[in-house]
């Protein structure tokens, strides 16, 4: 087992406090459990876990520790029981809700399960990073269950950003949501919020429910914005909220003056509705029919026979053998046969324990295929059940699909499945009802302002669908979708072409100008000011830093950490320091912050001492010093990181001459020098501070270094 946490680590229980000020006092008893459990004696583990919950049954942390095992060992009862034990000591303890949340997922409760995780979540601090990238993850499990593809990106990009090193849940995001996914793009797109009238801080880093809390605010206060609409449901998206946020997207769509806002809110409101639970706002529904197996023998033969009348495609089965899925077809007719043949699916099929499930978004095309296999089976399989459930992004599309089953000349093939998609959208799909348009047409939704922006997502997100699902064909070394439709095509004949930006409503407009300052009537126009907050990381990607102003590179630094787009933040930081002295913008500390954080995650120390240096020395040139005892940490805490600890003791001593009415720079330097295993230079910043604090009376102070000095006289 590994050896206990350095005492200034985090704690290991996810309290977000350091080990020592945490679980080190009872930890030998919490880490001799947890070994004999590693060892197989899970008898002695509970033994010895039970009997630390007696001695300190007002610590949540042990009574946590000995529910996981209870419920390792399948003893969900005595775990329940301790959690609650562990709740009576802490109502809001975060690994409780945790447990609580894995309980509830051995139970098969999915919605259960996630609202705990998501408690978890809440309760856990930042600090905290393993457990909420486990809490995360799960999350996005559960998500991705219940069809939720916006919610389960949002919670796995969180998993990720807690757990760097964990490739495992990086390559589950990429074969999730990177570009050569399956997934339609709008349901995989890394949607950000959008710039309002009235400007709205939420930190990158900041829980969700707080975000959602800013902008039901923001939409008390500014009911006309569009973006603020927008930015409410997509964080209500991200929360798994899809009732809440399909109302806050709609309420956005109906005030979008801008076309392509318009259509990327639109094309995500659709998303959502094909998460679980919203069938009745969807016009995507998959019809289902479950049978029992009673005769596996016929089921098999029923199986062989579609494959020698070529009825059935995609069939595959999982490593086990214990799973199998094909979908089932029928030839379309050909006036000659050329050696290439295609075929439109009637059904899906998919067996596994013991159950045949069917299905299809069209709801006759089920019954038939159905009623076949009744006919054909008659008592090898049982009743169907009927059912319903949201629609799969791969099926809805199905019915505007030809499935190549002969294919002598590829590019005959892809000919033919062009025309039948041809035949379905322009004749089919024009003419179909649609809820997204409330019962209109797509045919005859251009002639409505609203309808036509709503049926520009309809568009973009059925297009989306037919991109994922289609047939994949090489060009050169790489496999692309076959071009099987013309969307802009339909585009055209229904006049939903995107149009140039309109003008925002006049009270908007109001909004959003009401804090600048009108320029002189006779002042030269000033050009026009980048929108950094509206651009994506791929628009700063295109930006030219030599041709943007140091306030502007510092904005574009702001933007692309809010993108999480680090390389491209460093980068315009290293410009930004090289830009000649500007008068305009002298304080150039978040430029040079970045590019140290960025050397500093590189693990180049030499690299970020250097840049904190040079920082200090332009601070203190064109700045008049204001940064220096920012940059005074940083250059010492590098100088001790670098081993130069005779340069960093310098700096830490100047520092706090020059502040000394500022404590926590002493305490500073004793966590440094201590984590350095410096022990007597951390002890005689420890007793400087205590010196400190004794004649300040400052308890807090004298608290903390007490703490330090004690840790580095044991030289740890």
């Amino acid at each position: 087992m590994a050896a206990s946490p350095n005492l200034y680590d985090n704690c290991p229980c996810g309290s977000g406090k350091k080990f020592k000020w945490c679980c080190a006092a009872y930890w030998d008893k919490i880490e001799q459990g947890l070994e004999l459990y590693q060892k197989g004696q899970a008898e002695s583990a509970l033994r010895v876990l039970g009997g630390a919950c007696k001695e300190m049954p007002n610590k949540p942390q042990v009574w946590g520790f000995y529910a996981h095992v209870l419920f390792r060992e399948g003893k969900i009862d005595e775990a329940e029981a301790a959690v609650a034990k562990a709740f009576e000591a802490d109502p809001n303890f975060a690994m409780g809700h945790l447990l609580r949340g894995m309980f509830r997922q051995s139970e098969g409760e999915i919605i259960g399960a996630l609202l705990l995780f998501r408690k978890a979540a809440d309760a856990y601090p930042p600090e905290a990073g393993e457990q909420l990238a486990q809490v995360y993850e799960m999350i996005a499990q559960n998500e991705l269950m219940l069809g939720r593809p916006v919610a389960a990106r949002a919670a796995l990009e969180r998993a990720v950003r807690y757990s760097p090193g964990d490739e495992e849940a990086r390559a589950q995001y990429e074969g999730l949501f990177g570009d050569d996914a399956r997934m339609p793009e709008c349901a995989r797109h890394r949607y950000a919020f959008r710039p309002t009238a009235k400007p709205v801080t939420v930190p990158p880093q900041a829980r969700f429910g707080d975000a959602r809390a800013a902008y039901e605010q923001l939409t008390a206060d500014v009911p006309t914005d569009p973006a603020a609409w927008f930015n409410l449901g997509l964080v209500r998206a991200w929360l798994g909220d899809q009732g809440p946020a399909l109302e806050a997207l709609n309420q956005s769509v109906e005030l979008e003056y801008d076309d392509a806002r318009a259509e990327e809110t639109a094309a995500l409101a659709e998303v959502l509705k094909c998460g679980q639970g919203m069938e009745a706002e969807s016009d995507y529904v998959e019809h289902r029919a479950y049978m029992q197996i009673r005769d596996p023998n016929a089921v098999l033969s029923l199986l062989q026979a579609w494959e020698q009348s070529h009825r059935m495609i995609g069939a595959q089965s999982d490593e086990s053998g214990q799973s199998f899925g094909c979908m089932v077809c029928e030839e379309l007719p050909n006036l000659f046969d050329t050696g290439t043949s295609t075929a439109r699916v009637t059904a899906n099929v998919h067996i596994a324990n013991g159950v045949m499930r069917v299905w299809h978004a069209n709801k006759e095309s089920v019954g038939k295929v159905v009623q076949e296999i009744r006919d054909r089976l008659q008592l090898a399989v049982g009743e169907p059940v009927e059912g319903t459930g949201p629609g799969q992004f791969a099926d809805i599309v199905q019915e505007a699909l030809a499935y190549p089953v002969r294919v002598a000349d590829v590019d005959a093939a892809e000919k033919k499945m062009r025309e039948y998609a041809e035949r379905f959208f322009d004749n089919d799909w024009v003419n179909r009802p649609l809820k997204a348009l409330r019962g209109v047409r797509p045919l005859d939704a251009g002639g409505s302002k609203l309808m036509r922006k709503k049926l520009l997502g309809v568009i973009k997100f059925v297009q989306d669908c037919l991109v994922g699902a289609v047939p994949r064909r090489a060009r050169g070394e790489v496999a692309v979708p076959m071009n099987v439709y013309d969307f802009d095509r339909l585009r055209h004949k229904l006049g939903a072409e995107k149009q140039a930006s309109g003008a925002p409503p006049a009270e908007l407009a109001s909004a959003a100008s009401a804090a600048t300052t009108p320029t002189a009537p006779d002042a030269a126009p000033a050009p026009a000011k980048k929108d950094f907050g509206a651009m994506s990381a791929a628009d700063l990607g295109l930006l030219k830093a030599d041709e943007l102003t140091s306030a502007e590179v510092e904005e574009a630094v702001k933007a692309a950490l809010k993108l999480d787009a680090r390389e491209l933040a460093v980068a315009f930081a290293k410009a930004g320091i090289a830009k000649p002295a500007d008068a305009a913008k002298p304080d150039r500390y978040v430029l040079y912050l970045c590019a140290i954080q960025g050397a500093t995650a590189d693990n180049d120390h030499e690299a970020a001492l250097t840049l904190a240096e040079g920082g200090a020395e332009y601070d203190a040139a064109h700045n008049d010093g204001k940064r220096a005892n920012e940059f005074g940490v940083r250059k010492a805490q590098l100088l001790a990181k670098t081993g130069k600890i005779d340069a960093a003791v310098a700096e830490f001593d100047a520092l706090i001459d020059r502040t000394p009415d500022e404590p926590r720079f002493i305490v500073t330097a004793a966590e440094t020098l201590l984590s350095a295993r410096q022990g007597p230079q951390a002890l005689r910043f420890a007793e400087r501070g205590l010196e400190k604090a004794r004649e300040s009376g400052n308890r807090d102070l004298e608290g903390a270094c007490l703490e330090l000095s004690e840790a580095a006289k044991k030289g740890k």
